[in-house]
């Protein structure tokens, strides 16, 4: 039996030491995402991706231009004389496939342009790389090729890296030629604002569900019959403070996620710009919210349980007490005859 006397035994708290490691583990995981050894393993954990594979579709002129159609502006044509002449330099079999390269444009412009074909962001490092096996394929995986270090608060500036990376990149472009909408740099720089809080919320998140579980444990080695108020008050108190700051890390996590990916989607589908949602992280967040809940609600439940008193024994029913008078008993049967 979990319950005895009205009393929490010991062996139930096993159900909150499960569930708190589960909800440690979790934060971690999405504290940790796109750091260290796992950033291959974890980069689908992400608060957000950028998707560039497509980025200066509309620059390639294709071979059903016609005259009917709208001409290039003088600034795409300059920048497509300067790709061009940058290609024939890469030999003539990448040129001769100009006309079928809208088919796999996401594989060849991004890296004639010498930039990823995505950029992610997670909640301590922001990550680039290309997808395996190509951006076209079904079931496409991220490959990642760079990470920035650890920071509480990591900062993307998308301009800047594209800048750097088309500057010395194979062809001789000016990046400043290439349109790049400055509203979703603004959407990022709005996302950046909320990193430093999300970080500090998963810290807080997984320390006290870790310190949740390390009291589950100490409460079990205690070997007591029953738990008592002051051992369930303490654990509620800890297991509430990993449900509130899990609750707004998940609730920050997929509002910022949600919003960032609809605006630069809205902003970005002429220059060949998109943005994934971090589906996954979101989930592991909110399953950690969960878990946690769940442990409070165990130890809530276990502080208003009915107590059950042992009640004082009536007056009436006190057990006789050893007579005092000397007339009684085998001693004053004997007096008696003799008087």
């Amino acid at each position: 039996m979990l319950v005895r006397d009205g009393h929490v035994r010991p062996l139930a708290v096993v159900i909150p030491l499960i569930l708190s490691i589960v909800g440690f583990i979790l934060a971690m995981i999405a504290l940790f995402a796109g750091t260290g050894s796992q950033q291959q393993a974890l980069e689908d954990y992400h608060l957000i991706a950028i998707n560039m594979s497509d980025f200066g579709h509309d620059l390639i002129p294709t071979a059903t231009s016609s005259g009917s159609q709208p001409s290039a502006t003088d600034a795409e044509s300059s920048i497509w004389d300067q790709i061009e002449d940058g290609l024939e330099d890469l030999g003539n079999d990448i040129v001769d496939e100009l006309n079928d390269i809208a088919n796999d444009v996401a594989d060849k412009l991004s890296a004639e342009l010498g930039i990823s074909q995505w950029y992610s962001i997670h909640v301590m490092t922001a990550c680039e790389g290309n997808f395996a096996p190509n951006a076209t394929s079904p079931g496409a995986w991220y490959n990642t090729t760079n990470c920035t270090a650890r920071s509480a608060g990591v900062q993307l500036n998308l301009t800047e890296i594209l800048q750097s990376e088309i500057d010395k990149g194979p062809l001789d472009i000016d990046a400043a030629d290439i349109p790049f909408p400055s509203s979703i740099q603004d959407t990022i720089d709005d996302l950046n604002k909320f990193l430093r809080a999300t970080f500090v919320l998963y810290v807080l998140g997984s320390a006290f569900s870790g310190l949740s579980f390390l009291s589950c444990i100490a409460v079990l080695t205690l070997r007591r019959d029953s738990l008592g108020r002051g051992a369930i008050l303490a654990n509620m108190a800890i297991a509430a403070l990993a449900v509130t700051a899990l609750a707004l890390a998940s609730a920050i996590t997929t509002a910022v996620s949600k919003k960032g990916v609809s605006e630069i989607n809205d902003n970005g589908a002429e220059a060949g710009i998109s943005a994934i949602e971090g589906t996954k992280l979101m989930i592991i967040s909110w399953v950690a919210f969960a878990v946690m809940w769940v442990t409070l609600s165990f130890w809530c439940v276990s502080c208003c349980l009915p107590r059950r008193r042992r009640a004082a024994p009536a007056l009436d029913d006190k057990a006789p007490r050893a007579s005092t008078d000397s007339n009684r008993g085998l001693l004053g049967r004997f007096r008696r005859r003799h008087h």
